[in-house]
Order: C-alpha cells, then structure tokens, then sequence
C-alpha cells in the first residue's frame, strides 16, 4: 500500500461514518482533519518566536498557546461528537479569537495575527456555509469587541517592538497563504466536478429531450400504421372472402358435373385463397392486439351454441385433408361470460392449424367444466393426431414470428401468439402437450366469470 493510501486510511480513522456516505461531506471532513493537524505547526513557529523575543511570558502568551494546541484536539472531537458542524464552529470562533486577540497585544495592525483573521473567515463560510448570518454576526461580535477595546486602551500595548515582529510576520503570512491555497486547490477541485456532473446533466436532459421527440415520432407512426391496417384489412379481405366464395360455389358446379379436372384446379384456387386469408389474418391482427387497442367486451355467451357455430365453420376446412371431425363435450356446460368474437377467433385459429398439419387422421374439439385454483373454469381442447411438436420448441410456441420448420410447418409465426395474446385479453391462457409424430393437444382454460362480475356476484 502506497504512502497516500495510508494517509487516507489513518485521516479517514477520525471522520465517522455518516459523513462518509456522500462524497463532498466525506472530503470536506478529510481537508478538516488534515489542515487541523498540520495547520497549528504554523502557529508553534509563530508562538516559538515570539517566545524567544518576549521579555517576560505572561497570561496573554499562555492563552494563545491553549488555543492555538486547542486546534490538535478537533479531530478527535469530530469522532467523538460524530458530526462536523460542532468542531468546525469551535475552530471558526477560536481563530478568530486568536487573531483578533494576538492582533491587539501584538503589534496591532502590523501583527503576525492579523492574516489569519481572513483565514478565519474562510473557514466560516467554507464549514458553515449554510449559516452565513451566524458566521458574519461572529466576525462583525469579534471585531466590535477589538475596535472597543482599542479605543478603551487608547492603543495597542507595546509587548515587543514592531520591528521585532516583521520575521514573525514573515512567518505567519506564509502559513496562512499555504493553508488558504489548500482551501483554494479543494474549491478548484469542486468547480471542475460540478462543471463535468452540469455537462453530463446538460447531455441527459439534450438526451431526453431526442427520446421524447422520438417517442413521439413512434407514437404518429403508430397511429398511422394502425390506420393503415384497419383500411388494408377491409380493403384486402373483402377480395379475398370474395374469391373464396366464387370458388366454393363453382367447385359445386364442378363436382356436380364431375368435372375433375376442373375441380382440382379449383380446389388449389380455394386453399391458396384460404392460406392467404389466414396469414393476412394473422399479421394484421398481431400489431393491434400489441398495442394495447383490442377492444374485448365481455358479455354472457351460450357455450354450447358457441361451440356448435365454430364447428360448422370448421368442419370443412378439417376435412379437406381427409379427416375425421368430432365434438366431445359435457351434456350443458351454460353460459359464461367473455367476449364471443375472440373467444371464436381462438378456436377457429387452433382447429385451422390441427387440421393443416393432420391429414387422413382425426381432429377433435373437447369441452368440460372443472375447478381449478378454487375458481370454476372451462376447459377446451384442440386434439390432433398430426404430425406433432417437437419438445425444444414447445417453450417458444407463442413467440412472435416464431416457426418450428418454416419447410414444414408454414405459415407467418403469428398464429398462436395471436390466440394466447387473446386468451390472455379473456383472463384466460393456452397451455400445449404434444409427441412428435403422435399429435398436439393445446387446452384453453378461461374463467366462468370475469374478476369483476365474480366479486359482485
């Protein structure tokens, strides 16, 4: 450990811990300790003059040696009063005692004192700045106390010829000019500090400025892409719910003609048509659910009709690739509240993609009531025996735009975050078991009521 460090450890002994915790309380106690134990050396040359030189040492010579040895003992009493604001006014009101007093016994103006009442002063406001009233009421109280005594003596008592005091003089402007620099060196110290922490301050709020503008960019942009989606959504599906149907009804004409030539190619039409509609689907829903602007409303929902309805919406599409279709569920399972739309959106996304990935197999849709967590909830079920999931992507299932075999399984990605986004808008989630090869079964649990209908009921 370097000499420096050493120092640092041996001042660092006397100040306490609280005042250790912020930065510039900590240096402001270590500049008290240092200059309170090397500053009263200044005052042994100026006093060990001046006792060489008096013909007699009287009272007044003893009493500025008691204060000026006074000075060694603040920093232990900065330790033991654990604060610095005690010992520093006990050393502000001391020196300028010592000034003022060796001033008048000792040379008067001419006094090797006199420069350490600027010192004095110094300090005052240095350790006390917060009090500049009290520190001022002190020099003005001191210095009325001289110009009183002055006047009363008629002069200053002649103790030692003033032509004897100019070395002591000499002395006492030295120290006091090396004790202020000291001050001076910290002050300079402080000033470059505050102005780096100002400039960084300064480059923050410039920083935070740009952030706010473009967070606000971002906001208009997404106004405007919400915008844009909403017309592309109408402006896309309506041509396309169009093809869809027209190839419907022509593949009846077809297939009534047995016209299989015919009929192939317009079945190809109408699963393109169909493939396109749900991956438009999918990238033009998944930008409104994250933004927070889904609308879900919550209303009473006959499970059983619902059911039903998203059954005859799919039974055709599961049945393109040669599946078989069937609904399993409780004999009544009533009626619970949630939004009915979303609610069919899911179901009809996790039919759509067991009946992609299964074909010349069998899909199921199952619904039950149980209690789970000591609420009632409903759970329906997707089964599949296609061609399954593999465990390592099942953790990132509903992440967005993500695909397990972009070559295998197609698609945007954005199927199944869109429906555990949309359960989750239900206060409800999607949880997968699957076996590659074996088939995927995806459960959805929603709640018979919603928070706030079941505390009121």
């Amino acid at each position: 450990m370097v000499f420096t460090d050493r120092l640092i450890l041996a001042v660092d002994w006397f100040i306490p811990v609280e005042l250790q915790k912020r930065t510039a309380t900590h240096w402001r106690a270590r500049i008290f300790v240092i200059s309170h134990f090397l500053g009263p050396f200044s005052a042994v040359a100026i006093l060990g003059y001046l006792y060489r030189v008096l013909p007699a040492h009287d009272w007044v010579f003893w009493i500025l040696c008691a204060f000026c040895g006074s000075f060694w003992t603040l920093p232990f009493t900065l330790k033991l009063v654990r604060n610095l604001y005690r010992p520093a006014l006990f050393s502000f009101c001391v020196l300028t005692c010592i000034s003022v007093f060796g001033s008048f016994f000792y040379g008067g103006v001419s006094s090797p004192f006199l420069p350490w009442f600027l010192t004095a002063q110094l300090i005052g406001f240095f350790y006390l700045s917060d009090r500049p009233l009290m520190v001022l009421g002190i020099i003005g109280t001191t210095l009325a106390a001289f110009s009183v005594a002055y006047l009363v003596n008629g002069s200053f008592p002649e103790r030692v010829p003033v032509e004897n005091l100019s070395t002591a003089g000499m002395l006492s402007v030295c120290a006091a000019t090396m004790y202020n620099s000291m001050m001076a060196i910290y002050y300079a110290y402080v000033m470059v500090a505050q102005s780096a922490l100002q400039q960084e301050s300064d480059e923050h709020f410039e920083t935070a400025a740009k952030l706010r503008i473009a967070k606000r960019d971002a906001e208009e942009a997404n106004e405007a892409k919400a915008v844009f989606l909403a017309k592309m959504s109408h402006q896309l599906r309506t041509p396309l719910n169009a093809i869809i149907g027209y190839s419907e009804i022509l593949l009846e004409d077809t297939e009534a003609s047995e016209q299989a030539a015919d009929t192939e190619e317009l079945q190809s039409i109408n699963k393109a048509g169909r493939h396109l509609l749900s991956l438009l689907s999918d990238v033009l829903d998944m930008p409104t659910i994250d933004s927070e602007h889904t609308v879900v409303k919550f209303r009473p929902v006959d499970l059983d009709d619902c059911l039903e309805d998203v059954v005859a919406t799919c039974r055709n599409l599961i049945s393109h690739n040669g599946n078989t279709f069937a609904l399993e569920k409780d004999d009544e399972l009533g009626t619970i509240e949630t939004d009915e739309i979303r609610l069919r959106q899911i179901l009809i996304n996790l039919l759509g993609n067991s009946g992609k990935f299964t074909k010349n197999g069998k899909v199921s849709l199952r619904a039950r009531r149980a209690e789970e967590g000591g609420s009632e909830q409903v759970l329906i079920s997707v089964q599949d025996t296609g061609i399954g999931i593999p465990p390592e992507a099942i953790a990132s299932l509903f992440e967005n735009f993500n695909q397990v075999n972009p070559d295998l399984y197609g698609g945007t990605g954005l199927g199944l975050a869109v429906s555990q986004k949309l359960a989750q808008l239900l206060n409800g989630k999607i949880s997968v078991e699957s076996r590659l090869g074996r088939g995927s079964e995806f459960t959805l649990r929603l709640p018979f009521a919603t928070p706030a209908i079941a505390v009121a009921a």
